[in-house]
């Protein structure tokens, strides 16, 4: 019988050892990413979530948090990942743009979403449904992400003055099931980074992107730049 209890106590020690180990080799595996010399170079504010920011303004910041860990990642050390621009506008107004990814594989302008609830909503409308399934939460309309990003991508083309296109993506940290979005601009994380993998890497030279980072470099807001806008927004 002595056997049966030595199986009894190694075969959960084995098991436990065994989910360690794949938790560190994935921790590894993030920290160097998809290249040996990988991880980009991240530049922007680093917003912080106090116990005094409003609930929707803490989803916002978390999500974008958490979505620019999963991108670093998938850089090379010469790459870019800006965060929080404020472009300026003709009528005097800037834009907010979340995160640009400069890369041998394009440019990226990307919008993060933190949005709770069934989505509905396609490419073409200008609002789309955020429907919840508590009572005494009221559904609202939103503005169509997607056009409003297409918006941002024209003003970073405006502000590079290159002639390499700029991709529209929005990425929703999290997707409730029920949703009912029919756009192929529309990832979450995971999505995102199997079609970014997927992308040819010689679409602008390694020359050119330390270039299109200085242009973009002024537009990068500090933490009282992003709050003043936002108060002035709101």
């Amino acid at each position: 019988m002595w056997w049966i209890i030595l199986i009894s106590i190694l075969v959960p020690a084995i098991s436990v050892g065994t989910f360690v180990v794949l938790i560190i080799i994935s921790k590894i595996k993030h920290q160097h990413g998809d290249y040996n010399d990988g991880g980009g170079i991240h530049i922007g504010a680093h917003q912080r979530v106090s116990f005094f920011t409003p609930a929707n303004d803490r989803a916002g910041i978390v999500g974008e948090k958490r979505v620019n860990y999963y991108l670093r990642p998938l850089l090379r050390n010469d790459e870019y990942l800006l965060t929080n621009l404020l472009l300026p506008l003709w009528n005097g107004e800037k834009a907010e743009i979340d995160c640009v990814l400069v890369s041998r594989k394009g440019i990226f302008c990307i919008e993060i979403k933190h949005w709770v609830g069934h989505i509905s909503g396609n490419d073409e409308d200008e609002f789309w449904l955020q429907e919840y399934d508590d009572p005494y939460r009221k559904n609202k309309y939103r503005k169509n992400p997607i056009k409003q990003n297409d918006f941002h991508c024209t003003i970073i083309k405006e502000k590079l003055n290159i002639y390499y296109p700029i991709n529209n993506v929005v990425i929703f940290y999290r997707l409730e099931y029920g949703r009912r979005i029919n756009s192929k601009y529309i990832y979450t994380v995971r999505k995102f980074r199997d079609y970014y993998r997927s992308l040819d890497s010689n679409v602008i030279p390694e020359s050119s992107l330390k270039i299109i980072y200085q242009k973009l470099k002024p537009y990068i807001a500090t933490l009282e730049q992003l709050q003043r806008h936002r108060e002035a927004y709101k």
